[in-house]
């Protein structure tokens, strides 16, 4: 008996199950038909091309042959040994391309033209008649990702001032923690917003988020599951600086990660979370993944930051997107 191909998303993130696109298309093209998606997303996959139907990732996958992806790469208690040699190692993300993370998965890599994340679900929502707004996505994860809460409100503070509305999106959920090696749930942060919307934890579709984010001035995120949502858009992205290499994590679109995208990073630029030389230091060796939530230089704060002044600055250069 033939069994259907299918690929097998094992990750509950909202980003991580949109990274695993280019390996899903490329996969699609390979056996040159849609294939089945098991998915903790599968709203996500509406009217996709690559995409026979998307089924929750405990369904009944009998009739299948499964293409497993990402999370049995994540795991980091576990090892894998190369044989005669005994080097045993582990795949580390924070230093890995996270869509190349999802191809590894399947034994292959993607090429620069294969790097983009399509999606075909957009839908219009009620924004009170609001234009030129800038979409941010104030929440709360790692630490070394996560922009304080005063930073966020002095930011909206600013752009109100100037009359620029603020729209805010983002909801509790589960993701991996780099911090405690286990899922937990992100936060979102208690904000005002004078001028615009405060969107958080409303339950916001993805379809009604791409919808604002492509009509919006631009969208400000930590690296997250918005920014690659962000990157199946045409909005103007702006990256907060954290301590994991952005060129891991930015958006490709039209075969570059340079459109209409701008990374603001902080007064510390070593990416320690993705230079091995602090695994090494912390565990003495490569393989022994160190805590990428925390300063691996050891600073109380996290200098990879950028000020609100920076950040406000590169706002204000994006350019007004309506029609």
């Amino acid at each position: 008996m033939i069994k259907n191909p299918a690929i097998y998303i094992n990750t509950h993130a909202l980003g991580d199950t949109l990274a695993a696109i280019p390996t899903l298309n490329k996969l699609s093209k390979s056996f040159e038909q849609p294939i089945t998606v098991f998915t903790s997303k599968p709203d996500l996959f509406g009217g996709h091309p690559s995409v026979l139907n998307a089924l929750p990732l405990d369904s009944d996958k009998s009739d299948y042959t499964i293409h497993e992806t990402f999370q049995p790469l994540l795991n980091l208690n576990r090892t894998f040994d190369l044989g005669e040699s005994n080097h045993k190692f582990v795949f580390k993300h924070g230093t890995m391309d996270i869509r190349q993370f999802h191809a590894i998965s399947i034994g292959v890599t993607l090429e620069p033209d294969e790097m983009s994340i399509d999606l075909y679900i957009e839908a219009p929502m009620d924004i009170k008649g609001l234009q030129n707004y800038v979409v941010i996505h104030p929440t709360k994860t790692w630490p070394s990702r996560t922009w304080d809460s005063n930073s966020w409100q002095d930011l909206i503070n600013e752009l109100n001032g100037r009359g620029i509305p603020v729209i805010a999106i983002g909801q509790r959920d589960k993701e991996w923690s780099a911090t405690d090696n286990k899922v937990v749930y992100k936060d979102t942060i208690d904000l005002n917003i004078e001028l615009g919307l405060n969107l958080l934890d409303a339950g916001t579709s993805i379809a009604n988020l791409r919808w604002l984010m492509n009509r919006s001035k631009c969208v400000v995120t930590m690296d997250s599951g918005i920014l690659h949502l962000a990157g199946t858009t045409d909005a103007n992205i702006i990256q907060l600086g954290s301590s994991i290499n952005h060129k891991l994590r930015a958006p490709f679109r039209k075969g570059t990660q340079l459109y209409k995208y701008k990374y603001v990073e902080g007064g510390c630029t070593k990416k320690c979370a993705s230079d091995i030389k602090y695994y090494q230091k912390v565990h003495g060796n490569i393989h022994g993944i160190p805590p990428l939530g925390k300063c691996l230089e050891g600073y109380s704060e996290f200098k990879c930051h950028p000020t609100v002044d920076l950040v406000f600055k590169e706002i204000m250069k994006t350019k007004h997107l309506y029609v």
